[in-house]
């Protein structure tokens, strides 16, 4: 699929209040209603952080929701981050709702919130330790997606879409290994990767590899040995029903000539028939032709 979207995905997602409302301003006012929720629960001295939070080590005893819970948590404390983070989901989210439609915007939504949670739980044990983070994700990796999808684009200094994104996400990286935040960097990585990968199957330029899975061989069936005839032992001759008896061929019309014959190789097949048979068969043939031929 390279950019084309059914009229399905066309126009507002749904309207409130008579506003028409796409998916990427939905997005960002659930985001919102996440953050004043979770102001209302620290307000009463309350934190349900440690319960929806993502952990690689929770994700291992069983507790399959944090790999999509994390994104509930929204604490008002992260501020101009949380801010921006919404201006670029509604900025480039238009652009690539716009581009891909509707349905593909949410799936790209939808694995930028699972694909980091795997990636960690994956290599949380490697790093011996548990690789944990909450709040709404980076979305500099829709950013990521855009870069991808138009390359070219000029954004800020004349400096295309493609290597912005570049520059912007080794600073990102840089400031997670300096800190040691591998948490962060997992998310990061695994992030952008998914936004790249998405795009370029979106548009074709990728093909997910075919799982060949092993098939059973049907078993042979061994068939009994033929015996083999003895070398004197001659093949019975094949016994056809006696024909008809025919009356003197001046006195049969060449239609009633050729019946008996026509009789014999529907039971029989041609080659039943004797070299007698086979000339009265031709010559029979011909005064038919004969007759069309003086009638025309």
């Amino acid at each position: 699929m390279i950019g084309g979207h059914s009229s399905e995905d066309r126009g507002p997602w749904f309207e409130l209040a008579g506003h028409p409302v796409n998916a990427p301003l939905a997005l960002v006012g659930a985001c919102i209603v996440s953050m004043l929720v979770t102001t209302a629960v620290l307000a009463f001295n309350s934190s349900w952080e440690p319960l929806l939070e993502f952990s690689s080590a929770g994700v291992w005893r069983g507790e399959v929701w944090r790999l999509g819970s994390y994104v509930l948590w929204n604490s008002p404390a992260r501020g101009l981050s949380l801010a921006l983070d919404m201006l670029m989901l509604w900025w480039f989210g238009r652009e690539l709702e716009n581009f891909f439609g509707r349905n593909l915007f949410l799936k790209l939504c939808g694995g930028l919130v699972i694909a980091p949670a795997l990636t960690g739980s994956l290599l949380g044990p490697l790093l011996q330790g548990d690789v944990h983070w909450v709040g709404l994700p980076g979305t500099f990796a829709l950013f990521v997606a855009f870069a991808t999808m138009a390359p070219s684009v000029t954004l800020l200094f004349g400096v295309s879409a493609k290597w912005t994104a570049i520059i912007f996400l080794g600073l990102q990286l840089l400031s997670c290994i300096a800190s040691h935040a591998w948490g962060d960097l997992i998310n990061s990585l695994s992030a952008a990767a998914f936004a790249f990968g998405f795009v370029r199957y979106q548009q074709g330029n990728w093909v997910l590899p075919e799982l060949h899975l092993p098939t059973r061989r049907p078993k042979l069936r061994v068939l009994e040995a033929v015996p083999s005839r003895a070398p004197s032992q001659k093949p019975e001759a094949t016994k056809y029903p006696p024909l008809r008896s025919l009356p003197p061929s001046e006195e049969l019309s060449d239609l009633d000539r050729i019946d008996p014959l026509l009789e014999k190789i529907g039971r029989s097949g041609l080659a039943s028939l004797t070299a007698d048979e086979r000339a009265q068969l031709e010559s029979a043939r011909e005064a038919l032709i004969k007759k069309g031929a003086g009638r025309s």
